[in-house]
């Protein structure tokens, strides 16, 4: 995320700007959001009563429910304002309590586990003076969309404040789904870095990129009326199946690094100072997803006389063999998922084969004498970061990079963080990736 309040070191990627206060607390967020309210849409809690529930949520924040950390999303609307036949993954159901409930650091973080952050939120409002909890609102997972990678579209069926609560100090003020402001590490924030929207990535999958473009011409040479697949289309497949790996190593709270190395005939010099426990067998199935890759191409361009096709067409197909296709797709990203629980690297290549995990970096390569932490999405922008700062799964990664400058690690921390890590200038370069809503 973006910083706009932090310490006079700063404590966050992005920054724009160094107050006098050391750390940003509720009251200043507050402001932040009061001010940047979306134009046309009506901020309807009180400058006291919105600062109110940020304090309390940020209090929740900070506590845990038998070990578990609270997370939840806290909706600020009256009941009334939704539909009472509302459905969850189109909008919301309503469940109404049969009476209301003071809205306390306590009762958000009981009714937290009743609530998954993924499908439910909290719903609270204004009764006189005071912040009730009026029940919970199922909303269904469909809103994690963007975050979890797909075609669906993200459906939206209010404008008024949700707060999301995602770690100890973490809080994130949206207006239908887009960030306003938010704390992490006590800074304010208004922006998410998203490595995903960069363009340093896809160039580093721009060979692999070629080839799938140029072996999908080949086969459409032989049609009447052959359909050339954009970059934007293939590269966007694979960055989705991605996007949803790391965020199911991010929900198992184990943690996980993936590595990716070059596509080369020559493996040994690809897995060069990097030793694989379990190594797959050279054979399909460890490379089903250029198979489906070029499943969906082909199934896409049959449907089409247009001399071309990007990411919007399959975005707008309802062919229901895409759809299976498209869940294929999402079930490579299961299997990569359930090989990061164990210790070690799950190690791709890059056409996204998987070559096996269990992946350790040998010690033997030497450390970076510096890291860096991107600021901006390209790494135009960066800060020095203490290597001593971080776990072992961060320096192996730095080492990774160093000896593999081609090559890129994705580091999925315990605590739900993650990091991308490649080699920019002949410099090691890490991006916090920000991870979903």
């Amino acid at each position: 995320m973006r910083a706009l309040a932090t310490a006079a070191r700063g404590v966050g990627p992005g920054m724009l700007a160094t107050m006098t206060r050391r750390y940003a607390y509720p009251l200043e967020l507050g402001r932040y959001v009061r001010d940047h309210w979306p134009a046309g849409r009506t901020l309807w809690l009180s400058d006291e009563l919105l600062t109110e529930a940020l304090a309390i949520a940020f209090e929740a924040s900070l506590t845990s429910e038998e070990a578990r950390p609270t997370r939840f999303r806290l909706l600020l609307t009256p009941p009334d304002a939704l539909p009472e036949n509302g459905r969850a993954n189109e909008g919301v159901l309503r469940l109404k309590f049969g009476e209301s409930r003071a809205l306390t650091a306590d009762e958000l973080r009981g009714l937290g586990p009743s609530a998954p952050f993924e499908a439910a939120l909290i719903g609270a409002h204004a009764e006189g003076n005071d912040l009730r909890i009026w029940g919970i609102a199922h909303s269904g997972p469909a809103w994690l969309a963007p975050t979890w990678g797909g075609r669906n579209v993200v459906p939206n069926w209010t404008y008024d404040p949700i707060v999301h609560v995602n770690g100890p100090g973490r809080l994130a003020v949206r207006c239908a789904g887009k960030l306003v402001g938010g704390l992490e590490r006590g800074a304010l924030v208004n922006a998410t870095l998203d490595v995903f929207d960069s363009e340093w990535l896809p160039a580093l999958f721009e060979r692999e990129l070629h080839e799938v473009q140029e072996e999908h011409a080949a086969g459409q040479a032989r049609t009447r009326s052959p359909t050339a697949a954009d970059q934007s289309l293939v590269g966007r497949v694979g960055q989705h199946m991605l996007r949803r790996a790391i965020q199911l190593v991010r929900g198992s709270r184990h943690g996980g690094m993936i590595l990716v190395v070059e596509a080369l005939a020559d493996s040994t010099r690809v897995l060069e100072n990097l030793g694989i426990k379990y190594c797959f067998a050279d054979d399909e199935p460890p490379r089903r997803y250029r198979t489906l890759l070029f499943q969906i191409l082909d199934r896409l361009a049959s449907g089409t006389t247009s001399p071309s096709m990007d990411w919007s067409d399959f975005a707008r197909a309802t062919h229901p063999d895409l759809e299976k296709l498209e869940q294929s797709v999402f079930e490579m990203s299961r299997l990569i998922a359930s090989l990061a629980a164990v210790d070690g690297a799950v190690v791709l290549d890059k056409r996204f084969a998987i070559l096996g995990f269990g992946g350790e970096v040998s010690g033997d390569l030497p450390a970076p004498l510096r890291v860096w932490r991107a600021t901006d999405v390209e790494g135009r922008q960066r800060e020095p970061a203490a290597l001593e700062d971080v776990g072992t799964r961060h320096r192996a990664a730095y080492r990774f990079v160093r000896r593999h400058p081609h090559g890129l690690a994705i580091v999925i921390s315990q605590d739900g963080g993650v990091a991308f890590v490649a080699n920019r200038d002949d410099e090691v370069v890490f991006w916090e990736q920000s991870v979903g809503p």
